[in-house]
């Protein structure tokens, strides 16, 4: 393998794009974060103990499905309530926006598959779970990518 070495003016180009995907990458980190800061009080105080929501996509066309809220292990209907939702614009700007708190939870999924997973719901496509655990505010992304796959033999005749 050939080894490159960078002029110091591409070595500082690189320095810089490294550092304003690690600020982006911040800037969503902070708007998930802000998200759960809005979401999990208000199931908490709705009784709701566990929140699942999933997405499914492929071939350029991609959406979340159903959002389903439990109290135990019952299922539990979302309370129709605002809540803000916060995301990251192309400028890289954090906006929020009060809507009704399924549209918000819906939204955080996507987010969080988007900014995870670019591009789940191109080619084969990818589908998942984001699950909520309310009482310890963890978040679970389960994310499934679907590929083609194929097996390859050659025999000498």
């Amino acid at each position: 393998m050939t080894e490159v070495k960078l002029t110091p003016e591409h070595a500082a180009t690189a320095a810089r794009i490294v550092a304003e995907i690690d600020e982006q990458l911040d800037r969503v980190r902070e708007a998930e974060t802000r998200c759960k800061t809005a979401f999990l009080p208000i199931l908490v105080e709705h009784g709701i103990t566990r929140v699942e929501i999933v997405y499914d996509g492929g071939g350029d066309e991609g959406s979340v499905g159903d959002v389903t809220a439990y109290a135990g292990d019952e299922p539990r209907d979302l309370p129709p309530v605002l809540c803000d939702h916060f995301a990251v614009e192309w400028g890289g700007d954090i906006t929020s926006r009060a809507i009704q708190l399924e549209d918000a939870l819906s939204a955080f999924a996507e987010n969080a598959a988007s900014d995870h997973h670019s591009g789940w719901e191109n080619g084969e496509g990818a589908w998942g779970t984001i699950a909520i655990d309310v009482a310890s505010g963890a978040v679970m992304l389960t994310h499934n990518s679907r590929f083609v796959d194929y097996d390859t033999t050659e025999t000498e005749l």
